[in-house]
């Protein structure tokens, strides 16, 4: 399903976000979202050999969220290497992973930083803490092809957002300003790759590489941008369509949104670094 336009936007916060409609939209959306959960854990990942990856996961205030993707990673790769960054106010339970231990709300930066530098292997999988793993999340294609294509250095894939399905096309997006130019022409395919400047957060990636752009620890929301930005130039990014993660979205979460949307001070800083107005 395509994403919904600005104005449809508008009209799904109005009358369901606020409205008076907003409960009975609450219960529907997580009725569907469970629903979703249970096909996906029917639905495993091809097997495949792993060896030499490690996940790193950053969470936040969502524990719940965070043990549903673990459960779904050790279904399909019950021996991947997991390492989680927790900044809640309480560090939550993870059977099956390691958890680094952050201060309350450090950020997004210092937390996906604090669990690369334990990354021991030679390739990192990224990920956001309300993914799931599903038939589409085929890790061992994904280290198939960084195998046999030296030239990239992050592979990433299609984030579905869950109950709707909504696939969004980060090719169209554009970096901050820069003028370094892409390693690898924009557009080269590579086998069932494409060189592009930014994927989503579900990346597989070599570990030197991403240590070589790193994670702004004072950047505590807006990551994304700035760090695909600077990695123009140093790493060669490239998509695979074919291979996707689910995203358990929930508009309804307003205590977890509260600190999800405060990025004021993010925006200051990305101004001052971006020479923006």
């Amino acid at each position: 399903m395509r994403p919904l336009g600005d104005r449809q936007k508008a009209l799904a916060r109005q009358l369901l976000g606020r409205g008076p409609l907003r409960p009975a939209a609450r219960l529907a959306w997580h009725a569907l979202l469970h629903v979703e959960t249970r096909l996906a854990a029917l639905r495993r990942p091809p097997p495949g050999d792993v060896a030499g990856v490690t996940a790193i996961i950053k969470t936040f205030e969502r524990p719940a969220r965070c043990r549903a993707l673990v459960a779904s990673i050790r279904r399909a790769f019950p021996t991947l290497p997991t390492i989680i960054a927790d900044d809640s106010r309480v560090t939550g339970d993870y059977p099956g992973a390691g958890v680094v231990r952050l201060p309350f709300d450090s950020g997004v930066g210092a937390g996906r930083q604090a669990a690369l530098d334990r990354v021991e292997t030679d390739f990192v999988l990224n990920l956001d803490d309300d993914f799931l793993f599903h038939a589409g999340t085929d890790l061992a294609g994904a280290l198939a092809l960084l195998n046999a294509h030296d030239r990239v250095d992050l592979i990433g894939g299609r984030v579905i957002d869950l109950p709707l399905r909504i696939v969004h096309d980060l090719r169209t997006e554009t970096l901050n300003p820069t003028e370094r130019a892409p390693r690898l022409p924009l557009g080269t395919k590579l086998g069932p790759l494409e060189l592009v400047d930014k994927v989503p957060n579900f990346f597989l990636a070599r570990t030197a590489a991403v240590r070589a752009v790193g994670w702004d620890p004072a950047l505590k929301r807006l990551d994304h941008a700035d760090f695909f930005t600077r990695a123009r130039g140093r790493i060669a990014t490239a998509l695979w369509d074919k291979w996707s993660v689910l995203h358990w979205r929930d508009p309804f979460d307003t205590a977890y949104l509260a600190f999800r949307d405060d990025h004021a001070a993010d925006r200051r800083l990305l101004g001052k670094r971006y020479r923006r107005a």
